[in-house]
């Protein structure tokens, strides 16, 4: 969205009272920088100083609850690391999230560090695992809070002396550059070891949705829609209510359930634009979950959200 138009708010059209979403590929990476003046520049700037730091950069654990964006900040500095030369063009970026394999740490060591041949039931043949295949990259564990005490200590001497063993190995060691960043939605000082946190000097706290404000909010709910917009190849006009309602409608799952709350409607939106063959896909009040719409009345954040945007008519 280039521009909001105030309307009269004598208007008695609806859909005069609207945000028009042109389907343009402009700025469509701006969403990694939402909020990088504001609630993310002490983030950003703690992120560069990780990455950039001398040999491999600085681990780095990033903190904040379900739907914040952790996995895309972390991609971010992996990108930030290839823009500033620390790391080559073809240099991994693997993720692994702790929690898939969190009910068999056997299995989950075992995918991370690799095993030898009868290192368990099972092991037929040696596997080299993630800490390999990341060599001279980053390697990027979310939900780490999973790890057991023993999966801690392997990748505490990791960080440490940038050396690991597969499992079943005891003599032989194996070296591996590599930055480590870690995620997790959960406290560290309850759920790690205090010798495991002391290797990572860098914390990160990503806000949560709530804590970013009005304006940032109406920023992501806009790069939403236009990404719908673009997804679909129409253009797509929202009305103004639908826009308060997200503004001020609690989103207990962040960012991720704001986006997976808007592709819901939109989707809705182009189904009545097929069915009725509409010229545009229009999404209006009407098509709103109810959990969503009722956020616009007896909401005592109404009156800030008033003040904050003059799009809003204070008659509306």
């Amino acid at each position: 969205i280039t521009s909001i138009t105030k309307y009269n708010s004598n208007d008695n059209d609806d859909r005069k009272q609207e945000i028009t979403i042109e389907n343009s590929k402009d700025d469509i990476e701006i969403f990694n920088l939402i909020g990088k003046n504001d609630s993310l520049k002490l983030q950003i700037e703690q992120a560069k100083a990780a990455v950039i730091y001398p040999p491999k950069g600085l681990s780095t654990l990033i903190l904040g609850p379900t739907g914040v964006g952790k996995s895309l900040f972390a991609e971010y500095m992996y990108k930030y690391s290839l823009s500033i030369g620390n790391n080559k063009e073809n240099s991994p970026f693997i993720i692994f999230n702790c929690a898939d394999y969190s009910d068999n740490q056997q299995l989950l060591l075992a995918q991370l560090f690799g095993y030898v041949k009868g290192a368990f039931t099972g092991a037929d043949k040696e596997k080299y695992g993630l800490v390999h295949e990341a060599n001279n990259g980053i390697l990027f564990l979310d939900e780490v809070h999973r790890l057991s005490a023993e999966g801690q200590e392997m990748l505490f001497l990791l960080m440490d002396k940038g050396i690991y063993r597969r499992l079943g190995e005891s003599d032989k060691v194996h070296k591996c550059n590599v930055m480590i960043i870690a995620a997790t939605t959960e406290n560290p000082e309850t759920s790690m070891l205090e010798t495991f946190l002391r290797r990572i000097p860098v914390t990160i706290k990503i806000p949560s949705l709530q804590e970013r404000g009005f304006k940032e909010r109406m920023e992501l709910i806009c790069h939403f829609f236009r990404e719908e917009s673009i997804r679909i190849g129409v253009e797509l006009k929202v009305s103004k209510e639908v826009v308060k309602a997200f503004i001020l409608y609690e989103c207990r799952g962040n960012i991720g359930q704001l986006k997976s709350d808007i592709q819901l409607i939109c989707a809705r939106a182009f189904l009545d634009y097929i069915t009725y063959k509409r010229d545009c896909v229009y999404v209006k009040l009407s098509i709103l979950p109810n959990n969503i719409r009722e956020s616009l009345y007896g909401n005592n954040r109404r009156e800030e959200c008033i003040h904050n945007f003059s799009f809003i008519g204070k008659k509306d």
